[in-house]
């Protein structure tokens, strides 16, 4: 009377296990594949999500370069999927509204960015170099390794943070990688203009600001303190730049000597 009894719970036993090892090789699959998948699925992502302020193909925007480069805030791949959750403190990148999943997929994407060899420039470097200290002008307006003037952002790593393409546009149209609203890595540059009660105008970046006063610099290097009570009107150029288009100024292969000095600065 055992055996029947017996023979069935073994019978059930053995359906119990065939349920959970199929389950787990459905599960298994399922996560190689999704790992397959990643920088791919990744990299739609990415498209969607990041490449607003990194680029498409993260050459750099808004936000830096990401490709060819060691990332200072991350020794791996999931030191950068915790980044994408959470954003980067201090800095307009704010948290990623993602599943983990997916920000581990964008992050095997942006890592396999690191390993793309920087495109080399096509220009000559020293006539670049000529051309940002001489008559381009850009060192009264940027800071490289110590020398110049602070109005724009400084360009000393600019070649590590920035792609070619981006580095070429911001010759060409600087107005184009600035933010258009009140955000951005850039609006700590943002360019105003002003109107004051008793007919001065002037226009510079904003140093600082507060309810009641502007602190701006113009492109010649003085410093206003300016008192917003006294002031008929202020407009923040939002999406502009006060530095000028080289496009009508310098040739063609000026400005690729210049873009080839810019990218050459790490």
């Amino acid at each position: 009377m055992k055996t029947p009894i017996t023979f069935y719970k073994w019978t059930l036993l053995a359906g119990y296990s065939s349920c959970l090892v199929g389950f787990l090789l459905l599960t298994t699959t399922g996560e190689t594949f999704a790992q397959q998948q990643n920088p791919v699925q990744g990299e739609t992502l990415f498209v969607g999500y990041c490449s607003r302020c990194h680029g498409i193909g993260g050459t750099g925007g808004e936000g830096p370069s990401l490709q060819g480069r060691q990332f200072v805030r991350a020794t791996e791949e999931s030191d950068l999927a915790r980044l994408v959750l959470t954003g980067i403190s201090g800095t307009v990148m704010s948290r990623t509204w993602v599943t983990r999943e997916e920000a581990s997929q964008i992050a095997s994407y942006v890592w396999s960015l690191a390993r793309v060899e920087n495109q080399p420039a096509l220009g000559d470097v020293s006539s670049g170099r000529e051309i940002f200290n001489g008559i381009g002008g850009c060192i009264n307006c940027h800071i490289v390794s110590g020398r110049g003037v602070g109005i724009g952002p400084d360009l000393s790593n600019v070649g590590v943070r920035r792609g070619l393409p981006f580095l070429r546009e911001s010759v060409l149209a600087p107005g184009t990688s600035i933010s258009k609203g009140s955000r951005g890595s850039h609006s700590s540059f943002l360019a105003v203009r002003v109107e004051m009660n008793d007919g001065r105008k002037m226009r510079g970046m904003r140093i600082n600001e507060d309810a009641f006063i502007l602190n701006l610099r113009d492109t010649e290097g003085s410093y206003y303190m300016l008192q917003k009570e006294e002031m008929r009107s202020m407009t923040r150029e939002f999406g502009e730049s006060i530095m000028p288009e080289y496009g009508s100024t310098l040739s063609n292969k000026q400005i690729t000597d210049l873009v080839a000095y810019m990218a050459s600065l790490r």
